[in-house]
């Protein structure tokens, strides 16, 4: 599996996608970094991602399902839950308003949101604005605030490029207590607004002595 997920990433290392997507913990957005693009009124995502890796040699020791359902509500608000096997203490709401700038060319979304609201733990505040180009990169900076024991600001951000309407490449960074972790990945676009994701996470292995992995599927679609 590790073998089959590397030639992907070599294989198809350019690639973005064409619609609203979930990230690994909910939100529409990049790997696991929301942006401020989000669901149309009255549309929907659902996915599931499966995380694994190693510390300390024991590679049976991080592994996770994350099953998320996110709905384009009101004007501008997009709402959603985020369960499994991690976050550990159940489901949680992750809560994101968005605008968008009136312009013909490279419009600018600006985006506020809470992120696992109801954690104990990991309750993130975040504001981020995403910027389109005419040549298909998408461009997104914004910071978080996380909310545990103390308060961890952190900035985060990433990009997309669209090489085909089939192929996405997703980058992103993102803050994690004091430290950053970077994240890389694909998106394909198999049809009927399904999307297979791939990703390889914490590169700098910032958490652990190697890096993770994901594997996962969405489908956005109106109600």
């Amino acid at each position: 599996m590790k073998r089959f997920i590397i030639l992907l990433l070599c294989l198809f290392g350019f690639t973005s996608t064409l619609f609203a997507a979930p990230t690994i913990y909910g939100p529409t957005g990049l790997i696991t970094v929301p942006t401020a693009e989000a669901l149309k009124y009255q549309e929907f995502n659902a996915g599931m991602d499966y995380m694994w890796g190693s510390t300390n040699g024991n590679a049976n020791n991080n592994q996770a399902w994350y099953y998320k359902l996110n709905f384009g509500t009101f004007k501008n608000w997009e709402i959603g839950v985020v369960a499994g096997k991690v976050p550990t203490e159940g489901a949680f709401v992750n809560i994101k308003y968005h605008i968008t700038a009136e312009a013909e060319k490279a419009p600018i979304s600006i985006a506020i949101g809470l992120q696992n609201l109801f954690s104990s733990r990991m309750t993130d505040v975040y504001m981020v604005a995403s910027k389109t180009f005419p040549n298909q990169l998408k461009l997104h900076f914004g910071f978080k605030a996380n909310f545990a024991d103390e308060i961890y600001p952190s900035i985060i951000g990433g990009a997309e490029y669209e090489l085909s309407k089939q192929l996405t490449t997703v980058v992103d960074f993102n803050g994690v207590r004091k430290q950053y972790q970077l994240n890389a990945g694909i998106r394909i676009n198999v049809g009927e607004g399904t999307l297979l994701h791939v990703s390889l996470l914490d590169i700098g292995r910032t958490q652990a002595n190697n890096p993770f992995y994901s594997i996962g599927l969405s489908y956005t679609s109106p109600l």
